[in-house]
């Protein structure tokens, strides 16, 4: 695939994002009905809505109205809703990994590769739909410029990024999802919610926190690169496992239940500017339908960065032809979070394979005799 093809798709998926999501917001009044429970601090069933947590406006607003967008799909209102969340977000917990692994190779980068906070900011404000297929074009651009190449991540990155996802990611996932299974008062539940939101913010700062504290405690490696290799696919099938995980419960239960707001085209396929059918609430249907053409685009532009990466890698053969069907069953089977991290984990193994064929004083990967 040529680069400008490349460049052409990632960039029409991020604009047929801000189509997608934005235009059909404001069109169905989603963005209007976020705005009022966010200024007068009430539901439209007269339920108190928090709108302070630091007493700093300019900060508080925009966190109430993420707060108000994912309230009804964590508050267990909807079982329909909840599963998809769960499948959703646990999709893109796993872009935390994928991108602080890049961001983590040695040699020279472009900003848009060196700083994943600022696609994680991305994607919260304005949703990952927008922001991955930018990055995704960006990182490929970055790859295809390397003619030796890509270099190792730095060790000790590569040893607190798993920290830094089960910390920064994944908890704060877990404890926001907990009311698909446990019960909690709404207060709580909105507090919870707000300090998920900044979970860009968690994992960078215990990312940088983690690297400065292996810098000076950990002990040094008799083999820096088999030792980076090993943490950076531990991250990879942790960032797999949790991705599936989400994956395989949600479509289970769908599959196992016979209730029709569990069914697959209610739960995942977008109704144009309406809704899933049966949610008449608007801060449930607006986020909701936000959330599918989300999840969407989300799904095909990584499974198309992973494609490419994977494609440019592998030699002619009954392997590389067969690639396509591959990773068409693993978005079925494992879902997009798990087969792009699975494919990630085969990439960073042949990098380090190439690597070692390329040292001086080495033939097929052995040291010359």
């Amino acid at each position: 695939m040529k680069f400008f093809t490349q460049s052409a798709y990632f960039i029409t998926l991020g604009a047929l994002a801000v189509v997608l999501l934005w235009g059909v917001s404001l069109w169905n009044g989603t963005v209007l009905e976020l705005i009022r429970v966010t200024w007068y601090g009430k539901l439209h069933d007269g339920t108190p809505f928090k709108t302070s947590y630091t007493g700093i406006v300019l900060f508080d607003f925009p966190l109430s109205l993420l707060v108000a967008f994912f309230l009804y799909g964590t508050n267990g209102s909807d079982p329909g809703y909840q599963l998809f969340l769960i499948d959703a977000y646990s999709t893109l917990q796993s872009a935390f990994v994928w991108l602080y692994v890049e961001a983590s190779r040695g040699g020279k980068k472009p900003t848009a590769v060196e700083y994943p906070i600022f696609w994680g900011a991305a994607w919260q404000a304005f949703g990952a739909a927008i922001s991955l297929p930018f990055y995704y074009f960006n990182h490929l651009k970055w790859v295809h410029a390397q003619p030796r190449g890509l270099s190792t991540v730095d060790l000790p990155s590569a040893r607190a990024i798993p920290i830094s996802f089960l910390l920064g990611a994944f908890l704060p996932m877990a404890i926001g999802m907990l009311p698909t299974w446990v019960d909690r008062s709404h207060c709580l539940h909105q507090n919870i919610l707000a300090a998920w939101q900044l979970d860009p913010v968690w994992v960078s700062t215990i990312q940088v926190a983690g690297v400065s504290l292996f810098k000076i405690t950990a002990a040094s490696s008799r083999n820096v690169e088999d030792d980076t290799l090993r943490h950076v696919r531990i991250s990879y099938v942790l960032a797999g496992l949790s991705s599936t995980a989400g994956h395989l419960y949600a479509i289970g239960r769908m599959f196992s239940d016979t209730n029709p707001l569990l069914s697959f085209s209610r739960v995942y396929v977008p109704r144009l500017f309406a809704g899933p059918e049966g949610s008449t609430e608007k801060l449930m249907n607006g986020p909701w339908l936000f959330l599918q053409y989300d999840l969407i685009i989300i799904a095909l532009s990584s499974l198309s960065w992973a494609y490419v990466l994977i494609f440019s890698l592998m030699e002619e053969g009954f392997g590389r032809k067969a690639l396509p069907l591959v990773f068409l069953l693993g978005g079925l089977l494992l879902g997009p979070g798990g087969t792009v991290s699975a494919a990630l984990f085969w990439r960073e193994g042949e990098l380090h394979r190439r690597r070692a064929l390329e040292k001086p004083g080495k033939i097929g990967g052995r040291k010359a005799t």
